[in-house]
């Protein structure tokens, strides 16, 4: 009974690792609009230039082993506005567990109107979960044989999304963990052929870009995370642009926390973007908030005409 009852202890912890607080399985970004392309493949090749990005997240500072995410994104457009390719890699750290993705992707895009544009994508390619048995705290060393080294799964990975848009607004969707893939390892014991598996999520998007005066313009937009069975999770975000180079903005996210993000934007070129989370759900008394800071590099900028997207998206 009282191996029994850390065993149970253990299976909780690595429960709340791998699910982690509303971000599911999938890292979470306060910099989501920009960070659409690996929110929803459609969004590959939309912008009139490529872009690289890079992005650093510092979730719930305070606390040991806090969850760190790292991505680097390309995002590519392609034959006379047609096509968008590209792709990213990320590595998600929380305590002993690390969730590591690299995908590729592909999307196509069609005129609807004369300003209107719908685009299709895909991402394909693998997650890998690692689990650090040493250095997981057991109550009862003697138990340490139940995590004595590296366990690791490696899954293909896939997801789907459509997104329609003008040179002012957009609205999409994108359905990630396509294969709902089982994460198959021998964690626990040599009976256990899994620790899970993942779910499949449902990302919606949409903002609008509206112009105030010649040099400023207000800009709302929304994501909604859908993973069963967790409650749905709503961010609620306005950010002011000025001369389409600086911009300052607030988000909330239900239940969660209040974001302040600003950036700016050298010569369309260079992006620099940083935003901090003020934690308003439980964890704010052991929890300063959480970083994330974006660094982005334009290139190849091209014209697309009236239906092109502005900068700084």
């Amino acid at each position: 009974m009282h191996k029994l009852k850390h065993l149970i202890a253990i299976l909780c912890f690595l429960g709340l690792l791998l699910s982690d607080v509303y971000s599911q399985q999938l890292p979470q970004y306060s910099q989501y609009l920009l960070n659409d392309f690996v929110i929803n493949p459609a969004m590959a090749g939309r912008n009139d230039f490529s872009l690289i990005q890079s992005n650093v997240r510092y979730q719930w500072l305070g606390f040991n082993d806090a969850p760190r995410t790292f991505t680097v994104s390309v995002n590519l457009p392609y034959k006379q506005d047609k096509v968008g390719l590209g792709g990213y890699m990320y590595t998600d750290i929380a305590g002993p567990v690390t969730r590591s993705g690299a995908s590729m992707v592909y999307a196509y895009h069609v005129e609807l109107g004369e300003e209107l544009r719908l685009s299709m994508g895909m991402f394909g390619g693998f997650m890998q979960y690692r689990i650090d048995g040493q250095n997981i705290v057991l109550a009862d060393e003697e138990e340490r044989y139940l995590f004595e080294g590296i366990e690791t799964a490696l899954v293909p990975d896939g997801s789907f999304g459509v997104n329609v848009y003008t040179d002012r607004g957009f609205a999409g969707f994108s359905f990630n963990h396509l294969f709902h893939n089982r994460l198959n390892t021998k964690l626990l014991s040599s009976t256990s052929p899994s620790f899970g598996y993942l779910k499949n999520h449902l990302f919606v998007t949409t903002g609008y870009r509206f112009e105030l005066t010649s040099d400023l313009e207000l800009e709302p937009s929304l994501l909604l995370k859908v993973v069963n069975p967790l409650p749905a999770q709503l961010d609620i975000s306005a950010r002011f642009i000025y001369q389409e180079e600086v911009w300052l903005g607030l988000q909330y996210r239900f239940n969660d926390a209040f974001v302040v993000t600003a950036g700016y934007e050298y010569k369309e070129r260079i992006q620099l973007g940083y935003s901090y989370d003020f934690t308003m759900s439980n964890i704010k008394h052991y929890s300063t908030g959480s970083h994330e800071v974006m660094l982005g590099y334009r290139f190849n900028n091209q014209s697309k005409g009236p239906t092109g997207s502005a900068p700084i998206y």
